[in-house]
């Protein structure tokens, strides 16, 4: 069992590909995270997750439903977000997913979610984003389905079957091109 990353560590990570991305130095004060409307939700996001980890459910929950309303974010609490997780443009997004990769890009009005109502957030139905994916806006990933390492959901995709690594998923419903 690997050892749990810091709060700060991954926070750092968030961070620096947020910096990259604006191609901007990375290393710039982690304070700044704080005063950034594109940041700052994902900081949030990263600090429900170590209340749930330390038992603090209902103080995890309020704060939860003030990121819903105030950034309109959606975040389960049993989903796993790695290291690097930018949000460009927060706004109309929900994070239904099993798991997110690290350095995933998420862009406004996206849906990670089951295909069907599913209260009880089963994971088996929930889709596992890979690593370095970029997800455009207003794309749909619906149900298990994998979208796998390095590859892009262009802007109002529907996607319903597996996304190779590499490859671009576009079209409703998507069709795939590596």
């Amino acid at each position: 069992m690997t050892a749990p990353v810091s709060l700060r560590t991954i926070l750092r990570a968030d961070f620096d590909h947020f910096l990259r991305l604006c191609n901007r130095r990375e290393g710039a004060g982690l304070w700044r995270i704080w005063l950034n409307p594109r940041t700052l939700p994902v900081a949030l996001i990263r600090l429900v997750g170590r209340m749930e980890q330390r038992g603090l459910s209902v103080l995890a929950t309020l704060l939860r439903l003030l990121i819903l309303w105030w950034f309109r974010v959606e975040i389960p609490s049993k989903v796993v977000i790695g290291a690097g997780f930018v949000l460009p443009h927060p706004g109309g997004i929900v994070l239904g997913a099993a798991s997110i990769g690290e350095n995933v890009v998420v862009f406004q009005n996206v849906t990670l979610g089951a295909r069907y109502f599913d209260g009880q957030f089963d994971l088996q139905t929930r889709p596992v984003i890979g690593d370095n994916v970029t997800i455009g806006v207003g794309a749909v990933v619906l149900g298990p389905v994998t979208i796998g390492k390095g590859a892009t959901v262009a802007a109002n995709s529907l996607v319903i079957r597996d996304v190779a690594a590499g490859a671009t998923a576009m079209g409703v419903p998507s069709h795939s091109n590596v």
